[in-house]
């Protein structure tokens, strides 16, 4: 029988551009990462005993990229799949983080690439469903001005 863990965490690092649209990072997994090697992601990463969610995002965020965030958001989103290899069904709380529009990656061994990826080129870039659906809450919720952005707003000082 397949376990469920919810010991992981999905964080989608934003940028504003300079002509007002969004850009989302993606890293290429190398090809020694394990899981999912030579494919496009985002930030995943495991929850540490005694660590909150919100801090596991974003110890892995720096170990990840070395990014500063400027902004750091929870998404009313769950990241959810079938994890073959491990017969586990996976469950993560989906973070998002914005960066200055100049950031620029610094990524660990994990990692061999990166990329933005401008909103009108998600659908042809993120191909997991799961990861289309966060970036559209990402969008709606937290981007265009919604009254919950307040509220999913995470100080950086509490982590």
């Amino acid at each position: 029988m397949a376990k469920v863990k919810a010991n992981k965490v999905a964080v989608y690092v934003f940028r504003k551009t300079a002509g007002g649209g969004v850009e989302y990072l993606q890293l290429h997994r190398a090809a020694k990462a394990g899981d999912y090697a030579q494919t496009w992601q985002v930030v995943y990463g495991g929850i540490e005993k005694g660590e909150t969610a919100p801090d596991a995002a974003l110890r892995e965020l720096q170990e990840e990229t070395g990014l500063v965030p400027l902004e750091f958001f929870q998404v009313q989103y769950m990241e959810t799949f079938y994890s073959r290899s491990k017969d586990r069904v996976v469950l993560m709380p989906v973070f998002a983080v914005q960066v200055h529009k100049t950031a620029r990656p610094i990524l660990n061994v994990e990692h061999d690439d990166f990329r933005w990826v401008p909103i009108a080129a998600i659908a042809d870039n993120f191909i997991w469903r799961s990861q289309r659906e966060a970036i559209a809450i990402i969008q709606a919720d937290i981007l265009t001005g919604s009254p919950a952005a307040d509220l999913l707003r995470i100080d950086l000082k509490e982590g």
